[in-house]
């Protein structure tokens, strides 16, 4: 009998190979539309059908296919799709480049571009929710079983109990009493006889122990039947958090946070992107709005156009903050958060806020390099001072720096936060942001924005 992983790997390779064929379908439909330019008839020629597939696995070594993956979500699935239809077309032109041959123009690069995301796209997300199905039957399923008990344990075997993850929990070992929706098998001491009777492919470890020797046994064991063996945290703070491990001279610690804008590469990437988006736009859009908001703004209530606000920035060091000036000049304009129906907000102000245009002033931010496009949103200084003592987690959105727009404005938390649990969710989205950034997931914010500013959003007042 084949093992978990082997079917694993399997199952790999009809994915890499059903995407394969996909993108070749989309090649010929590209010459069948005489989309590429270089090709005068509908023949294929060999050499460019061979370029256009180097850059296609050259693509797909940077932009892996994940949907296989027990752990992939359908944003996944399109952000990976997004890099790889970019990076080919960006590859293709840098190999056809060097072969002295003709290169696509700009619209029809953007074109194929779209063509490759949205029908593989397509592809990936019919076959995601194959392989779900297929698993949900009990078919393609890791066999596990969990050492120890507590609070981390039951949120890995509530995941391993859907079936459609693909596992198949066999049971748990405890001293303690468990829940009647898991399967106890027995003690720490039964483990060693159950496992050499059963078949297991994974086993999950949740117990401390004073001397490692004694888990020797087991990790023998477990070496000599092929069995991978994973360590569940016992703290609950890090419960939702995506952990990272770093190697520490010749041991290992885990941080409790993983920050992937601690990297100069990737920090350069964002602050670069900053730069081109708020310097473009403030040389070629921001003059225009500025004369028309201004001019409205002077119409339809006395005071400045600008509205500067000290907040707080990154690292917990205070900014200015520019914004158009929406509300009527009052005293507490540093202290108390705009509400729906707030009668300092003007009519004018109240049409700014619903279309973010009194955000756009933070492009001088941006480019001055006190915020980001996308990031965290800053908070005024008293509610620095009050949310950090009622959450323990609040300041950690100060690791990156505060954005224009951000993951959780774009996700439901946006507006006033009338409780304490309404900004611990949005703290809670912030850290997911820091620990999950990729310059994909911060294209994808912007187009989320957009739409939203385009369709309206309720909580805009």
């Amino acid at each position: 009998m084949k093992s978990a992983y082997n079917r694993v790997f399997l199952l790999s390779s009809i994915v890499s190979v059903v995407d394969w064929l996909m993108f070749n379908a989309i090649l010929f439909l590209c010459y069948a539309l005489d989309i590429w330019p270089y090709i005068d008839t509908h023949i294929i020629v060999f050499s460019d059908w061979l370029i256009a597939n180097i850059s296609y696995f050259v693509a797909q070594s940077f932009a892996q296919i994940t949907l296989h993956q027990r752990s992939s979500t359908p944003a996944s699935v399109l952000r990976n799709s997004s890099r790889a239809a970019v990076l080919f077309v960006i590859v293709n032109a840098a190999i056809l480049g060097m072969a002295h041959m003709t290169v696509p123009g700009f619209w029809r690069s953007l074109l194929v571009a779209a063509l490759v995301f949205s029908f593989t796209s397509i592809e990936r997300l019919i076959m995601r929710k194959l392989i779900k199905r297929i698993r949900s039957t009990g078919r393609n399923n890791m066999r596990t079983i969990i050492i120890g008990y507590g609070y981390m344990v039951s949120k890995v075997a509530n995941v391993m109990l859907d079936p459609l993850n693909g596992y198949k929990l066999l049971g748990i070992f405890t001293l303690e009493d468990i829940d009647e929706k898991y399967k106890k098998l027995g003690d720490y001491g039964d483990v060693m006889n159950w496992l050499r009777k059963n078949r297991v492919d994974e086993v999950y470890i949740a117990i401390n122990t004073d001397d490692d020797d004694e888990l020797k046994p087991l990790l023998k064991l477990c070496q000599h039947r092929m069995i991978r063996v994973y360590y569940i945290p016992r703290s609950h703070s890090t419960a939702k958090r995506k952990t990272k491990i770093v190697e520490m001279g010749e041991t290992y610690v885990m941080a409790q946070y993983n920050e992937p804008l601690m990297s100069v590469k990737q920090r350069l990437k964002k602050r670069v992107f900053d730069i081109v988006v708020s310097g473009a736009f403030l040389i070629f859009l921001f003059p225009w709005i500025y004369i028309i908001v201004a001019i409205i703004t002077k119409v339809t209530m006395p005071g400045p156009v600008f509205f500067k606000q000290r907040r707080t920035g990154y690292d917990g060091k205070n900014f200015n903050c520019y914004k158009f000036r929406s509300m009527k000049v009052n005293e507490d304009s540093d202290k108390v958060q705009a509400t729906k129906d707030d009668p300092r907000v003007t009519n004018w102000g109240r049409f700014m806020r619903h279309t973010n245009i009194d955000e756009l002033p933070q492009f001088i931010n941006v480019f001055f390099g006190e915020m980001s496009v996308v990031g965290p949103r800053p908070h005024m200084l008293a509610h620095t001072e009050y949310y950090s003592e009622k959450i323990g987690d609040y300041m950690i959105r100060h690791f990156v720096k505060p954005g224009i727009t951000g993951w959780a404005q774009t996700h439901g938390e946006r507006g006033e936060t009338k409780t304490v649990d309404d900004m611990a969710r949005r703290v809670e989205k912030d850290i997911w942001y820091i620990e999950h950034w990729s310059f994909w997931l911060d294209i994808q914010i912007i187009f989320k924005t957009i739409r939203d500013v385009l369709v309206g959003d309720d909580k805009a007042y």
